[in-house]
């Protein structure tokens, strides 16, 4: 659907379609995948379980809420109710080696909805999903409010006077991340706004800002959010590394609301240096390569937040290098990888883990890469590499790839599997300036043909 097409919705609330817990959200349905064992937070009077099992006649549906009314009715239909209070619920009365846990519009009216969201893993099976309904507070009514002063709660919608908590969608994938879950935005509920000068004003708002049409139209437009995540395993120790962060700004907030405050980089006690005013990425790197003091460099964009358990991560990667190999150690998060480091475009692949904007990439690592995606690198203070200030601020990891296979000897950048959550404000086009770097790149390298990168192929 278009958004133009979107845009002529009527300014529509899921919530108020019918009574609250005789519902059935069916997005949030869609997003179910086939399992075995289904525990339903919130499940009200059973309708979603109870259409879940007439399509998945095998399935287990467990349903827990605290409105008893409801209870009793779910229970002729569900395999096994509970009443319980989920901020004060010890989660494993619910039982254990369940495939997916479902809340429909849960999360909003919890005191800690990060404590119950971490508590779920201990309940779920190794490749366990979580699929939630999220309302967004980022939505146009809400704005609307705001700039008129009157932010009055209501019986129900986003402003439902019940709600403890308010998520944008950055925020609750946030939390997920940081819960030990990697999101995915399966789908959403579209509302529009009667007033189009309102919207049209609201979104030159967001482009001044340096926020895409798009995106503020994602926001603005999202009413309800069906995000699907999937359970990641962390094996990592508390290992750390001294690591100094190198940070281009050029937008405070987003600096401020993504690396300054990532948890992953505050576990391991990281330097973060931010640089302001650089001309290149070469400009800024050396830059902040002068004030570092660790050993490690991390150089990335200043919209990646680096959730809980990755800096460990990193840190046991990183302290795991030999010595004698360090200087010559760079590693990426997404990227280009190789199977055959002898012909290396024989056999290429899409390599790392992220989650970009509101969508999850998760590929397999690679030990050998061909090119590295910019949004964040790590290098040694020692290395030989240097990255060209021809190559502005785009493709410049890729040539770092490129230079580091022409080395003497050659060697190969890595690409590993940590989850890091690039918070971009952009929309999926392409600058003319990556279009002036991709032909930097491509005169530099007149033998390759066909450089590859996650965002185009090189000719």
């Amino acid at each position: 659907m278009a958004w133009s097409e979107r845009l002529r919705l009527p300014n529509w609330r899921p919530s108020e379609m019918s009574d609250y817990y005789e519902g059935l959200n069916g997005k949030l349905l869609a997003a179910i995948p086939p399992s075995k064992k289904v525990l339903e937070l919130g499940c009200g009077a059973g309708h979603l379980g109870r259409r879940y099992k007439e399509l998945n006649p095998a399935a287990q549906w467990h349903g827990v809420d605290f409105h008893n009314p409801s209870l009793e009715k779910a229970a002729k239909y569900l395999d096994q109710v509970w009443t319980a209070n989920l901020d004060q619920a010890d989660i494993e009365m619910f039982g254990t080696g369940y495939d997916c846990i479902v809340m429909g519009d849960v999360l909003e009216h919890l005191k800690a909805p990060e404590l119950l969201v971490t508590a779920l893993r201990r309940i779920t099976t190794t490749c366990g999903q979580l699929v939630c309904c999220i309302p967004n507070m980022t939505h146009v009514s809400v704005v609307e409010r705001m700039l008129i002063g009157d932010l009055s709660y209501d019986e129900n919608g986003l402003m439902d006077r019940t709600h403890l908590r308010f998520f944008s969608q950055s925020s609750i994938f946030k939390l997920f991340l940081d819960s030990g879950w990697l999101p995915n935005l399966q789908d959403q509920y579209y509302s529009g706004h009667v007033n189009a000068g309102l919207t049209a004003g609201l979104i030159a708002c967001a482009n001044s800002l340096g926020v895409s049409k798009e995106t503020a139209e994602r926001a603005l437009f999202t009413y309800q959010m069906i995000i699907a995540c999937r359970r990641f395993e962390d094996t990592s120790s508390r290992t750390t590394v001294p690591l100094s962060v190198i940070v281009p700004v050029n937008r405070e907030a987003q600096f401020e609301l993504n690396v300054a405050r990532s948890p992953g980089l505050r576990e391991i006690g990281a330097q973060i240096l931010p640089c302001r005013g650089a001309q290149s990425a070469a400009d800024a790197f050396a830059r902040g390569r002068g004030q570092a003091s660790g050993e490690w460099l991390l150089f990335c964009h200043q919209d990646v937040y680096f959730p809980v358990g990755s800096g460990f991560a990193l840190s046991n990667i990183l302290a795991g290098v030999l010595p004698e190999q360090a200087e010559r150690t760079v590693v990426g998060f997404a990227g280009i990888g190789t199977k055959s480091p002898s012909d290396p475009y024989a056999q290429t692949f899409n390599a790392g883990l992220v989650i970009d904007r509101m969508r999850l990439y998760d590929w397999p690592e690679a030990d050998s890469a061909v090119s590295l995606d910019e949004v964040a690198v790590v290098m040694h203070r020692d290395t030989p590499l240097k990255i060209d200030p021809a190559m502005g601020w785009h493709l410049w990891a890729t040539d770092l790839c490129l230079a580091a296979t022409r080395g003497a000897p050659p060697f190969f950048p890595r690409i590993v599997r940590i989850p890091i959550y690039h918070n971009s404000l952009s929309d999926h086009s392409l600058p003319a300036a990556f279009q002036g770097s991709a032909a930097t790149l491509a005169a530099k390298y007149p033998d390759t043909v066909g450089i590859r990168s996650l965002c185009a192929t090189i000719t």
